[in-house]
């Protein structure tokens, strides 16, 4: 499982970093429950400190029914009114509580005007039911309309000692075995930004390269199976969930060549991500159908038998995220260094790259010692330039 899915917030009391908006947030949701009516609540910040987590802690700890919508849904004003409006004026199955979240509502900022930020604002004066929006900016003069009809609080980058009391509370209950100047790194490159912190976390932690071993014995084991228990063996053990479905989704087409094969595996891991979107809302006695339709689904999907040697590969997606791990690590490293010579912080230094760029063009090599750059960084540098 994800780490940043597993260890999210159950309250809001549980969440890191921003206390005084945190307690802001649950003072709102109680007078709310308490039969208050406030205003709706605008939460805006950088992305990773918390904003949409707030959300779901508030559902968790308060038994709520949580209405999720994206901005990027409501298109425009007649969507708006179809799908917010209905959301609150509609009941709940359950007959818990709701509490709507509208997230990314700063999307609205990036489109050609349609309505859709007037008729939201019109929909937030007269909400009957606390109403969770979130933002990046909040300023942003499209807001307007709809930043005056709520209460903000603003969420800031997560501090260094508050990630690392995170980090270290999961290493101990994941058994990981991770070096000290590993955690700094992880934590220096977060830039206060918590999800980031833990995908890293678990992207670069040790264990995993000693599991790599065991993850390609599971894929074979998984793929060449012929009864529901081979096939359902893969999920025993110290392994991940979300991770093995990440695995298996990589490497159906690996395995499998009949066009069939692969459609109906697919179709069975489709299911099973069906199932899991369910556990929140239902029980997670669902997840034990969610695992069978991954392992047993899967494997048994094929018409026929493959006898070949099959090259499993690394899920793109963990590929990617500790690509964008070191990326932020090069560029950290590059925006220290220049800033230590042109006397700025490193997100104004990284802003003369495309002057430093050019600069390398006439003089690469006085470039490189005057900033002390090493080969990475210089590659950083010149790439993006080219893009």
């Amino acid at each position: 499982m994800l780490l940043t899915k597993k260890y999210s917030p159950k309250s809001i009391d549980e969440m890191v970093g921003n206390d005084e908006a945190r307690e802001r947030i649950k003072k709102w949701m109680l007078n709310w429950l308490g039969g208050k009516k406030r205003r709706p609540l605008l939460v805006y910040g950088p992305p990773g400190v918390g904003k949409t987590s707030a959300a779901y802690a508030l559902m968790r700890e308060f038994d709520l029914e949580l209405i999720e919508m994206n901005a990027s849904e409501l298109r425009n004003r007649e969507r708006v009114e179809a799908v917010v409006k209905s959301a609150m004026l509609a009941g709940t199955l359950s007959g818990k509580g709701k509490i709507i979240l509208i997230d990314d509502v700063d999307v609205f900022a990036g489109k050609k005007d349609s309505g859709g930020p007037a008729a939201l604002a019109a929909l937030l004066k007269e909400a009957n039911c606390p109403v969770f929006l979130t933002a990046t900016d909040a300023w942003d003069k499209k807001l307007a309309a709809i930043r005056s009809e709520c209460e903000l609080v603003e969420m800031k980058r997560v501090n260094k000692i508050a990630i690392r009391k995170l980090i270290e509370r999961i290493i101990k209950s994941e058994g990981m075995n991770i070096e000290e100047a590993d955690i700094s790194r992880i934590i220096e490159n977060a830039n206060g930004d918590v999800r980031s912190a833990l995908n890293d976390l678990q992207t670069g932690k040790t264990s995993l390269r000693d599991r790599e071993k065991d993850i390609f014995t599971k894929m074979k084991t998984l793929f060449k199976a012929s009864t529901w228990a081979e096939a359902r063996s893969v999920a025993y053990g110290d392994v991940d969930f979300d991770v093995l479905k990440l695995w298996i989704d990589e490497n159906i087409p690996n395995e499998y060549e009949d066009i069939n094969d692969i459609a109906a595996a697919y179709y069975w891991l489709s299911r099973s991500d069906v199932f899991e979107g369910r556990i929140a809302k239902s029980s997670w006695v669902l997840l034990k159908y969610s695992i069978d339709l991954a392992t047993t689904g899967v494997a048994l999907s094929k018409r026929r038998s493959y006898n070949k040697f099959t090259k499993y590969s690394f899920p793109t997606y963990l590929r990617e995220m500790s690509r964008a791990a070191q990326s932020r690590s090069i560029a950290k490293s590059i925006g220290t260094k220049v800033g230590r010579r042109t006397h700025t912080n490193a997100k104004e230094a990284l802003e003369m790259l495309p002057i430093i760029s050019l600069q390398m063009k006439n003089n690469l090599e006085g470039i490189i010692t005057y900033y002390e750059l090493n080969e990475d960084e210089v590659a950083f540098i010149i790439s993006k330039e080219s893009k």
